[in-house]
Order: structure tokens, then C-alpha cells, then sequence
């Protein structure tokens, strides 16, 4: 992720850039708190309350494979950063909702990363 300039600082900006298709579902989300147009939620409730209940959506329905290819890609930068913060997103908003979800963690496992998969099964055996 520092490769590609992501930080914890700029994550949301980086994902909202690299998935223009979130836009809607974040004036959704965050339009009547925000003014989307000069400032953006921080990155917790952005993957949270946005990516998240896309990811678990599309996991559910089988719609739309090739977003849910580039979006785990995304994951797999995002698991291969070396700013904690940003791994540590990745853990809390995305993979502890998905491991607690058995057939949605079974339908994403084809799309994980090596490190991705590392992660969820952490999540999950810490988890219980």
C-alpha cells in the first residue's frame, strides 16, 4: 500500500479514487453529515459503513465477480502494507464481519490474496 502512496492518513481517499463506483453508496451513507464535495468521512466509517456491507452484498447475491476481484486485490495491497493502521482497518472492518459469516467467507476465499487469507484465518482463530 506505501508503494502506491496509501497511507492510514489517506486510505479512504485511496479507495474512493480507485472505486469511483462507491460514490453513490457513500452520498448514502454520509451525504447529510457531509459535504462530500470538500470533505470526506475517515477511513473507519468509510470501509465500515460503505465497503463492508458492499463486499457482504455482493458476496451474498454472486453479482458483479469483477469488482469483487479488483475490490480483494485492493485487500491483498491493503494486507501487504506495512503501516499497521492500515492492516489493522483491513482486520477490524472487513475480514472480523466476513470470518464470522461463514458462507460469505467461504464464497470470498477464491478471491483472497495469500496474505489476505493469512489475515482472515488470524481474525478467526483469535475470534473463536
Amino acid at each position: 500500500m506505501a508503494a502506491s502512496g496509501g497511507t492510514f492518513n489517506d486510505i479512504e481517499k485511496v479507495l474512493l479514487s480507485r472505486f469511483p463506483e462507491l460514490g453513490k453508496r457513500l452520498e448514502q451513507s454520509f451525504g447529510s453529515y457531509y459535504d462530500l464535495k470538500s470533505e470526506t468521512p475517515e477511513a473507519y466509517p468509510v470501509f465500515e459503513d460503505v465497503l463492508q456491507k458492499l463486499v457482504l452484498e455482493l458476496l451474498r447475491t454472486g453479482e458483479d465477480d469483477a469488482l469483487l476481484q479488483r475490490i480483494f486485490a485492493f485487500f491483498e495491497e491493503v494486507a501487504n502494507s506495512s503501516d499497521r493502521d492500515v492492516t489493522d482497518l483491513l482486520g477490524i472492518a472487513i475480514l472480523e464481519p466476513l470470518v464470522f459469516d461463514r458462507a460469505s467467507v467461504r464464497r470470498a476465499w477464491k478471491y483472497m490474496g495469500e496474505k489476505t487469507k493469512e489475515f482472515a484465518r488470524e481474525t478467526a482463530r483469535y475470534g473463536g
